[in-house]
């Protein structure tokens, strides 16, 4: 599924796409089937049983239990979904030229900003696995999406529970057992100016999509799914956040650093600085070494996936002979695992 949205991506398949619609294909590798061309099959979902990101803890079955956009459940019947989202104020967006089938694109009102919205739609069900959205403003500076990405998250941690920092500042992912939601945003080519917005899916939805998709060594696998609920997070931006520490070697820049990805500081002395993130049950423990102002090494300590660590080593340019000692220029990270299988990374 999604990192991770790691990170995470809608290629969206229309005849004539506007370029707001490109914002997401660096993080968002899903290929979104967006025009429905035959009669599904069927299936044996009842949309009606479905239910909008209820408390896990309730249900000893979580397989109606859905994540959602705006309150429509995900995982419901694209036309279905369409009607709920136009009852919402939403306009249907036509695409310019020549339109052979069915396409789900919109415009409307998303946590206080206008947005286009596209529904990615399984060809084999027709069900809506995921969502994308994408602010219609385009910010003139990097001051202005950083505040418009402040308002986003919090209205979508408190839609869907906390997440993390990822992609070294400039997304937050939220992973919770019912599905992904990945908020990023990125410098416009050639200008000065930023895009912003968020894309989600629904992990059960995902998973059935995932199987009709063509190139699957391109997409994200999805989460193992127990009785309706996906996988809990079990990684995070443990790279970003160390490669960003490396490069702000002094105490106020650590601290500063460690606070921008959500991570609380504890115990501070004359030669070390603690500090600490959980998520439900992942956690990380960082402990970074000091000689008076200045951080002498860095270490990050997770109940983390190792090979999921390593993948993102080898995406930032880091290289590896024997995937413990990773290089990059005068950058050194020895990745291994301590007594209790927990992944550690020692910066320097």
């Amino acid at each position: 599924m999604m990192k991770k949205l790691v990170m995470i991506l809608l290629a969206v398949a229309f005849v004539s796409m506007p370029a707001e619609a490109q914002l997401f294909k660096k993080l968002f590798k899903k290929k979104a089937k967006t025009e429905k061309k035959s009669s599904a099959k069927s299936d044996a979902i009842d949309d009606d049983a479905q239910v909008v990101l209820a408390d896990i803890a309730t249900f000893s079955d979580n397989r109606n239990n859905r994540n959602a956009f705006l309150q429509i459940p995900l995982g419901i019947k694209a036309d279905r979904f369409e009607k709920m989202l136009l009852q919402k104020g939403f306009a249907e967006r036509k695409n310019e030229g020549k339109q052979t089938s069915k396409t789900y694109f919109y415009e409307g009102d998303v946590y206080g900003a206008k947005a286009t919205v596209t529904l990615a739609v399984s060809e084999q069900t027709d069900r809506v696995y995921a969502v994308d959205v994408e602010d219609l403003t385009v910010y003139p500076s990097l001051q202005d999406v950083q505040k418009r990405f402040a308002t986003l998250k919090k209205e979508l941690v408190k839609e869907y529970g906390a997440g993390f920092v990822d992609n070294q500042g400039e997304a937050y992912t939220i992973q919770s057992r019912l599905g992904t939601v990945n908020m990023h945003y990125e410098r416009n080519l050639m200008t000065t100016s930023y895009s912003i917005g968020f894309a989600l899916d629904d992990a059960k939805a995902y998973q059935m999509a995932y199987q009709e998709m063509e190139d699957k060594e391109y997409e994200t696998a999805p989460r193992t799914i127990t009785d309706g609920l996906a996988a809990a997070c079990n990684h995070t931006d443990l790279v970003g956040l160390g490669v960003k520490l490396v490069q702000n070697k002094t105490l106020k820049g650590a601290q500063s650093i460690l606070r921008s990805y959500d991570y609380k500081i504890g115990k501070t002395t004359a030669k070390a600085v603690a500090a600490s993130m959980t998520i439900g049950s992942y956690q990380v423990a960082v402990s970074l070494a000091r000689r008076k102002q200045a951080i002498t090494a860095i270490t990050l300590t997770a109940n983390d996936d190792l090979d999921a660590v390593c993948r993102d080593l080898q995406t930032n340019g880091f290289v590896s002979s024997d995937q413990k000692l990773w290089q990059q220029g005068k950058m050194t990270v020895t990745v291994s695992t301590d007594k209790q299988g927990r992944v550690v990374l020692a910066l320097r």
